[in-house]
């Protein structure tokens, strides 16, 4: 093997297993607590019709639904409401601890662990979005979450005066974009295998699911060249977010190009907070420095504006 070919390697593997600052974590963990908590609070605007015996799914249809594949829930076999109901509050709370960053670990682990139940109770109602959801609240649980930008965080430099960011290994950073990555690939790798994707018809298909319907769009646009246009449009900046995002020169105009399909998604149909999680999920291919020097330079310009007023904020070190 050639010097350089090693030397690639080397770095690949500082890459994924090495250490560093651990703002882009703090980061995901406020997006992702943030937004599990209000798909929670929707969720608990249909409880009755979806999470008890009265509603449309009782518990013996979601079993049925697993086909005997084991899943691992707090849930299972429950059939009082209020067990189910106590669930919801008790992982909600996890939630907001979560993205308050307050008994990080804790919290973190109360969100994952009732979130995944709660997803198993009733899996009719998910989509993408919420299985990429549970994946993040279980690399949020794993990683060193509260190391910054939390309660915990600021508890610990009260108490000590020592606001000292510790270097963490980044392997749970790492997963988090690589499980972008995957989930973009895999996406147009399975659309690929359909003809609709290949012919460039297929976003006329999905434009007839009328019961996602949000806002009206021009007529133009369910007509060709504009469908094409659009298809295979969405698998180029689908296998962009797989693939050119990792690559720092072209990492932002892929994540534009994602925001802009998301929020076209977004306008056009309603599937609940799909969006808005993928978005978040862009948070992962930014680096903790990254992270550390635009908080910095906010900071700057704030106290720039106020000059004369005492701060007590910790100066984050490392």
């Amino acid at each position: 093997m050639s010097a350089k070919k090693v030397s690639d390697l080397k770095k690949l593997q500082h890459w994924m297993f090495g250490y560093g600052t651990p703002e882009t974590i703090a980061i995901v963990r406020i997006l992702f607590g943030t937004l599990i908590f209000i798909n929670l609070l929707m969720l608990m605007n249909v409880f009755e019709a979806f999470f008890t015996e009265k509603g449309f799914v009782p518990v013996a249809f979601a079993e049925r639904w697993a086909d005997g594949v084991p899943r691992l829930t707090v849930l299972a076999g429950v059939t009082d409401s209020r067990i189910t109901l106590a669930v919801f509050i008790i992982t909600m709370l996890g939630c907001v601890g979560t993205a308050l960053g307050l008994f990080t670990r804790v919290s973190s682990a109360i969100m994952w662990l009732g979130l995944t139940s709660i997803h198993h109770r009733t899996p009719d109602l998910l989509h993408s979005g919420d299985t990429l959801m549970r994946a993040f609240a279980l690399y949020i649980m794993v990683a060193p979450s509260g190391a910054v930008y939390s309660l915990d965080w600021l508890r610990k430099f009260k108490r000590t005066g020592d606001a000292t960011v510790p270097e963490v290994s980044l392997w749970p950073h790492r997963l988090m974009a690589i499980q972008v990555a995957i989930v973009y690939f895999t996406t147009v790798w399975h659309k690929w295998g359909g003809s609709t994707w290949r012919d460039g018809t297929a976003t006329w298909y999905t434009s007839q699911l009328h019961e996602f319907d949000r806002f009206p769009v021009p007529a133009f646009v369910d007509q060709q060249p504009f469908v094409a246009i659009l298809t295979y449009g969405t698998l180029i900046v689908e296998i962009m977010l797989a693939t050119t995002v990792f690559y720092k020169p072209l990492r932002k105009i892929s994540l534009l190009l994602g925001i802009g399909l998301h929020l076209g998604i977004e306008y056009r149909f309603n599937i609940p907070l799909f969006a808005f999680l993928m978005i978040a999920s862009y948070a992962s291919f930014y680096e903790g420095f990254e992270w550390r020097a635009w908080v910095n330079k906010w900071k700057a310009k704030r106290q720039a504006k106020g000059q004369g007023q005492e701060s007590h904020e910790p100066a984050i070190s490392t």
